[in-house]
């Protein structure tokens, strides 16, 4: 059995503990800046990181535990934790999502590709050079296939990919283009580099610059000197004052169909070669059908969890994300508040302009909670005229303030405008905060709606705190 030490935190042991099988493990606690070691037989270790800069003691640590291979592992896993573990030099990163996650079969596997490097590198210098390259890209492509077919979030899954490709292709930037059939462009889903945020908003119609040749053709391409192809569009360098002076670009077929394309910009080192297209596209091939496949389960999974209407998260989705943040509230002691709110007078549109008019109006609604809150705010239609909006790390002196903004935008509003009426309502609004009103879900709702009711009672067209 091997036996593997783990710097890492509760939370991070707990999911550990439910692992089984031929893998031990000695938790110790968090890696900080003195290295301690037990006298055990350990075939590695494991070092918990998170998206933090803080500075980590991984070259002492290799030197007490020498030939060992040293892995990072994280609650979560991202692009930020993922660069920030090559940079510390780990082995290999490892994302434990829940518990018993990773799978003693996953950490095996890694522990041994590790040492397998290793042994490579220490034959002659080309032939181990070679190897070493080798398994490392078999390592990579295993680890890909593997992670991106039990990851159901699109965007997860382009992060990994992309973050695999430019540690096997040096370059200065990067991006993966999805294509919009519907608009025949394409939207860029990430990207990654110097001026990565610039061209996060660009669109690229089908057929224009490099990108748009390849998800047009299906075909991949190789330009080394930019100012001599004539597909290359020029319009994005000047608008974000970027310089490309090569691109490696492939598209992403699944199903026989182009959904995206991959762009490797500027290789660092010299310029890039058919093994890079040959390896870009190994990498890129089996991922397009996972790729679909979690933007296929996204879109289901949306529709289960929207308002038909409004296209908000209905009430499923709402008791199903405060238990999971509630949950988190209690890990890191970080607060939460909801706010309840219900229309007052949404009767009298109903009865005076038709159920038509009250649908155009809830929708209007929707709109105005859109603009009011933070991006980090989880808006849900709770039934009839009722809505919930929840505020992550927010106390209840936080969500008082967003509630009146909400309360003045609707007050201010004059609805059914585009259906040639003009109609006025308000809003009753209640708050609750965890964990000084309630905690868990049904209390948060239950505080925050008797809330609501007390202003209802009240005058209407205001905000209470539950007691």
């Amino acid at each position: 059995m091997a036996r593997v030490a783990v710097f890492a935190s509760p939370p991070l042991r707990r999911n550990l503990q439910g692992s089984a099988g031929a893998l031990a493990y000695t938790f110790l606690p968090p890696l900080d800046g003195q290295v301690r070691v037990p006298d055990e037989d350990f075939a590695g270790a494991l070092v918990e990181i998170d998206g933090g800069g803080q500075a980590l003691p991984v070259k002492e640590l290799r030197q007490a535990l020498p030939r060992r291979p040293l892995g990072s592992v994280s609650l979560r896993c991202d692009t930020r934790i993922l660069k920030r573990s090559a940079k510390l030099g780990f082995d290999f990163h490892l994302a434990s999502w829940g518990r018993g996650d990773p799978p003693p079969r996953e950490v095996l596997a890694h522990l041994a590709a590790a040492k397998a490097r290793e042994k490579a590198g220490a034959r002659r210098h080309d032939v181990g050079r070679q190897l070493k390259r080798t398994t490392q890209r078999l390592g990579i492509l295993t680890d890909i296939v593997k992670t991106a077919n039990s990851i159901l979030e699109p965007r997860k899954v382009i992060e990994l990919i992309m973050q695999k490709i430019q540690q096997l292709i040096p370059c200065e930037a990067w991006s993966m283009l999805m294509l919009d059939e519907e608009k025949g462009e394409l939207t860029f889903e990430l990207a990654l580099g110097e001026k990565g945020k610039d061209v996060s908003t660009l669109r690229v119609k089908v057929g224009e610059g490099v990108a748009g040749w390849v998800a047009q053709t299906g075909k991949p391409t190789i330009v080394n000197d930019t100012s001599k192809d004539p597909r290359f569009a020029r319009r994005f360098d000047e608008k974000t004052q970027f310089v490309t002076r090569s691109i490696l670009c492939a598209p992403l077929i699944s199903r026989g169909r182009t959904i995206g394309v991959v762009q490797v910009i500027n290789r660092v080192g010299g310029k890039f070669t058919q093994a890079d297209l040959d390896l870009l596209l190994t990498l890129v091939e089996p991922c397009a059908i996972a790729i679909e496949n979690a933007i296929l389960f996204q879109r289901t999974e949306q529709l289960t969890i929207t308002d038909d209407l409004t296209k908000l998260f209905n009430s499923r989705y709402l008791n199903l994300y405060l238990s999971r943040e509630i949950k988190r509230c209690k890990r890191h002691g970080i607060p939460l508040s909801i706010i309840f709110l219900d229309l007052d007078g949404f009767k009298s549109v109903n009865d005076q302009h038709g159920h038509l008019a009250g649908s155009a109006t809830l929708t209007e609604v929707g709109t105005i909670l859109g603009l009011a809150v933070r991006e980090s705010d989880i808006l849900a239609r709770y039934g009839g005229d009722e809505f919930v909006v929840v505020l992550p790390e927010t106390p209840a002196a936080g969500a008082l303030v967003i509630a009146e903004r909400i309360r003045k935008s609707i007050a201010a509003h004059c609805f059914l405008r585009g259906q040639g009426l003009e109609a006025r309502i308000s809003a009753s609004f209640g708050i609750a905060a965890y964990p000084d009103h309630a905690l868990t879900p049904e209390g948060l709702i239950q505080k925050a709606d008797q809330a609501m009711y007390r202003v209802k009672e009240r005058d209407k067209n205001g905000i209470e705190v539950a007691v």
